[in-house]
């Protein structure tokens, strides 16, 4: 009788033990590949990425594994770690789409469903893709600056600018294209700059064309087309140093974002230089919506097709009355806690 319980608490101790191992191999993971935190905008987003997949993977019990790299190839290699770890979604930030193309194939091949943000690879169906609508952005652009020159236009003036863009993936090249389909033909592009989305390097870059353009180049522009509000301080510092002989006729500079800090600036920079600014509502924490697409294919939905974030303008007049946006309250809500 003793031999017999022995052998049936044995049994009975491989059986918890297997069903253990079975529920924890059960447990879903979620593979999250970011950018680093390479200017503002990325480090707020990888903060807002990390909170919505610890709010989320406690709601629904899954786990998450949280990578970022400073370039592709070290985002190449994190898609393999991650196919090797066998994840059960994988939520892609690229840095760059043509690069990261490969990667996200053999994702796909290997049956993970795969939700692409922000950046687009081209020639590639992901599972779902979320972004900002940066073709929107730029139309609304144009259309702004069509408005703000009206009577310039109406003359048939040339109305010389500068395009300070992001970097070169397919998120500038929508900015563009948009803002193209759109602006008057009166508008010409005098020199257009990559500034990697970074201040300093648009203030240098605003600052040699400052120092180093014929006085008439200098006097002729009359907007600045940017995407992206860091990039906007960098071009706003430049005009704040400038004290050469030409005189700046500079009326309207765009951003993308509606940073509080940008926002600041509105009021102070109309005051000082005459210069109005217009930003279109671009929050980092839209990465939360990518990691809640994760989570709802962990729970069994179906998401799919390309799904674009709102899109507002907000400029001199609407500036404070933005603040109580929920797209703005969003954004600054993890400093509440």
């Amino acid at each position: 009788m003793k031999k017999y319980l022995v052998i049936l608490l044995a049994a009975v101790m491989i059986f918890s033990i297997s069903a253990c191992a079975q529920t924890a191999d059960d447990t879903q993971v979620m593979g999250i590949v970011m950018p680093n935190a390479t200017h503002g905008f990325t480090g707020e987003s990888i903060q807002h990425a990390e909170a919505a997949a610890k709010e989320l993977s406690q709601a629904q019990g899954f786990e998450y594994m949280f990578l970022t790299a400073g370039e592709a190839s070290g985002q190449n290699n994190h898609i393999d770690t991650l196919l090797n770890e066998d994840v059960d979604v994988i939520v892609l930030w690229p840095m760059n789409g043509d690069e990261l193309r490969s990667a996200a194939q053999k994702v796909m091949d290997a049956g993970i469903p795969l939700v692409i943000y922000d950046r687009l690879i081209n020639d590639f169906t992901p599972t779902v893709e979320f972004m900002g609508d940066n073709v929107k952005i730029g139309e609304m652009a144009g259309e702004y600056f069509n408005n703000y020159f009206a009577d310039e236009i109406a003359a048939g003036e040339t109305i010389n600018i500068l395009e300070f863009k992001g970097d070169l993936s397919t998120v500038p090249q929508q900015r563009t294209d948009g803002f193209l389909s759109t602006a008057a033909e009166n508008f010409n592009i005098l020199q257009s700059f990559t500034t990697d989305w970074q201040r300093d390097k648009a203030l240098s870059q605003m600052e040699t064309f400052l120092t180093t353009s014929s006085p008439e180049e200098i006097s002729s522009v009359q907007a600045i087309f940017t995407h992206d509000d860091e990039v906007v301080l960098g071009v706003l510092d430049a005009i704040a140093n400038y004290n050469g002989d030409a005189p700046l006729n500079i009326k309207l500079v765009s951003g993308v974002g509606a940073r509080r800090e940008n926002l600041d600036t509105f009021a102070p920079i109309k005051e000082q230089y005459g210069i109005d600014q217009v930003t279109y509502a671009f929050s980092p924490a839209m990465i939360r919506q990518a990691i809640e697409l994760g989570a709802a294919i962990l729970a069994g939905e179906s998401p799919s097709g390309l799904i674009l974030g709102e899109t507002v303008e907000v400029d001199n007049s609407n500036a404070e009355e933005f603040r109580n946006h929920p797209i703005y309250i969003t954004r600054y809500s993890l400093e509440d806690n």
